[in-house]
């Protein structure tokens, strides 16, 4: 029976791999910090460990007779202005983890990144382009692929670039706040653009594939379908029997939105409003899963509508 840490344990997605990694018959570390803010699956095979992954030596020491680590924690904030914090995080303590991980002797590190950090609208290979090449998030996540992969000769690295996740183990202030509107307004606004949305529970059952069957030093998005915003919170309402107004958002106020964030963020205030954030709702941010379908094996089941939203 493999052993596997998992960092971030107590998110959505971490939560969702420990329970496809517990059902598959591993054993699992999971790393949180704080156990009281645990909500995830439950298991002979789960031992819970309280450690901020940034504790290098703590993170080695609960490494000990581990066979591969999943690394999802990071640092996720839209509205932090100092990308150093963001670099401190998402690029040197996943460096020190895998020198941690390679020190221990573990066989794999699959590190979760984003598909923002590949170019939209196409496969693995193309370089990320704006608007999240203004993102603080997206850009520190693609540098710490940079930083790990030159240790794919002493270690297996792969690595899953996961679009939008929403469901079970997530939180109103989350991802799945993105139906809130959907669940509650007789109103629902919608950008004239569009993202790829993946159930949270597809997604991880996709990390576990890439964590078995990814080759050494390559990316594999994992992705759900492509839709525009009209076309999800349409089917998301129908789905519940809720027939909110639907209003297309000119892009002028969203321009107008972003120029005012902006203007926060050069007065010191953090907000998640900024041009580029809000470029990233005019656009369609669509991907594709062929990599991942013919080598892993992986395509994502439609999604549930009515079991997601009542998460």
């Amino acid at each position: 029976m493999e052993k596997v840490i998992v960092t971030g344990a107590n998110g959505m997605l971490a939560s969702n791999i420990i329970g496809e990694l517990l059902k598959d018959g591993y054993e699992v570390t999971g790393t949180v910090r704080s156990l009281g803010k645990y909500h995830g699956p439950r298991g002979e095979g789960l031992d819970l460990q309280e450690c901020d992954f940034k504790d290098t030596d703590a993170m080695e020491r609960l490494m000990e007779g581990c066979t591969c680590a999943i690394h999802v924690a990071a640092m996720t904030s839209q509205g932090e202005n100092d990308y150093e914090k963001f670099r401190k995080v998402n690029v040197a303590a996943t460096e020190n983890l895998v020198k941690a991980a390679i020190r221990q002797g573990l066989k794999r590190f699959l590190y979760v990144s984003t598909a923002n950090a590949i170019g939209y609208g196409e496969a693995e290979g193309k370089p990320m382009m704006y608007p999240f090449t203004e993102s603080h998030y997206a850009v520190s996540k693609a540098e710490g692929e940079r930083a790990i992969l030159p240790y794919k000769d002493k270690i297996d690295i792969v690595i899953v670039n996961p679009t939008f996740m929403a469901g079970r183990y997530g939180s109103a202030q989350g991802s799945n706040r993105l139906f809130n509107m959907v669940k509650k307004s007789p109103v629902v606004f919608c950008p004239k653009g569009g993202k790829n949305v993946l159930d949270v529970q597809e997604a991880a059952r996709g990390m576990v594939l890439a964590l078995k069957k990814g080759r050494n030093g390559e990316n594999y998005l994992i992705t759900g379908k492509n839709y525009s915003y009209r076309e999800l919170f349409s089917q998301a309402a129908e789905a519940i029997g809720r027939h909110p107004l639907l209003v297309t958002v000119p892009d002028f106020l969203l321009k107008a939105a972003g120029a005012f964030g902006d203007l926060l963020h050069k007065m010191g205030i953090s907000s998640e409003l900024s041009r580029s954030n809000v470029t990233m709702l005019m656009i369609n941010n669509h991907y594709n899963t062929t990599k991942a379908e013919k080598e892993l094996g992986f395509k994502a089941a439609p999604i549930d509508f009515k079991e997601l939203l009542s998460y």
